[in-house]
């Protein structure tokens, strides 16, 4: 028998002793208190446990950011960048100065738009080299329209792909104000028509905004006009290399330019 077991028997014995040989009466137990009707300990560890504000958890802005972004096919790499151009101070695309004789251009994220600016005094090719490097198969997709121009009236605007520039090489595919697209090669001075102009009726007016889309996969480029399938090309040519956005605008023009839902899926 356990020693606290032995204690207890005695003291069980000692008080019948005690009462039957005439001392006073055992107390009676005072009435038992009703339960609350609440746990206020189980109620406070409740509240201990809520994770405060801080220890929320985080969204990446970057998921948030893609999630709003609608794509006409459900891309097969993971996301590497996305930039609603929001929040400039978080974005990773710099404003940008850039002079010479043929073309004065500067950037910068103004009220939530990635805004270009150019002031062209000849015909001139420009590109503005994105934060995606050395990429292979990839989604890219971004949204443009020529917010404003002066002088003359035809201007191509699109997407700098796989730019390898240690080689002065890179493809691009744009669209122009004739409702075409083009899809080209481009080897220093060298271009190499792959799609030289093809006429798309879901394309906008570029004042009126467009979203060009390009999917790659290997060799075969896919593209995208405002969500609608144009057409697939395989050229393996150039491997992988830089995203960017690219331009050809011609002489004695000034051109704004906005952007706007930057996406880029890669491996």
């Amino acid at each position: 028998m356990k020693k606290s077991t032995r204690v207890f028997i005695l003291f069980v014995l000692f008080a019948f002793l005690f009462t039957a040989c005439g001392g006073a009466p055992a107390p009676t137990p005072e009435p038992e208190m009703p339960t609350p009707a609440f746990n206020l300990s189980s109620e406070v560890a409740e509240a201990e446990a809520a994770p405060t504000e801080e220890e929320q958890p985080q969204v990446d802005p970057m998921m948030l950011c893609a999630a709003n972004i609608a794509l006409p096919t459900e891309p097969a790499y993971p996301l590497l960048y996305c930039d609603d151009f929001e929040f400039p101070d978080e974005s990773l695309i710099a404003g940008e100065k850039f002079e010479n004789k043929y073309l004065d251009m500067s950037s910068e994220i103004y009220k939530g738009k990635y805004s270009v600016r150019m002031d062209v005094k000849r015909l001139s090719v420009a590109s503005l080299t994105l934060p995606v490097s050395n990429a292979r198969d990839f989604v890219i997709q971004i949204d443009g329209k020529m917010a404003s121009h002066s002088g003359h009236p035809y201007h191509k605007w699109g997407m700098l792909l796989k730019n390898a520039p240690d080689d002065d090489l890179y493809y691009y595919f744009a669209i122009d104000n004739n409702k075409m697209y083009y899809f080209m090669m481009v080897r220093g001075e060298k271009l190499t028509n792959l799609i030289n102009g093809r006429k798309s009726e879901d394309l906008n007016p570029l004042d009126e905004g467009n979203t060009l889309t390009v999917i790659t996969d290997g060799d075969t480029f896919s593209f995208y006009i405002n969500g609608e399938f144009q057409e697939d090309y395989k050229d393996n040519r150039i491997q992988s290399g830089d995203l960017g956005l690219y331009f050809i605008v011609d002489e004695n023009s000034i051109i704004d330019w906005e952007f706007d839902n930057l996406v880029v899926y890669a491996n």
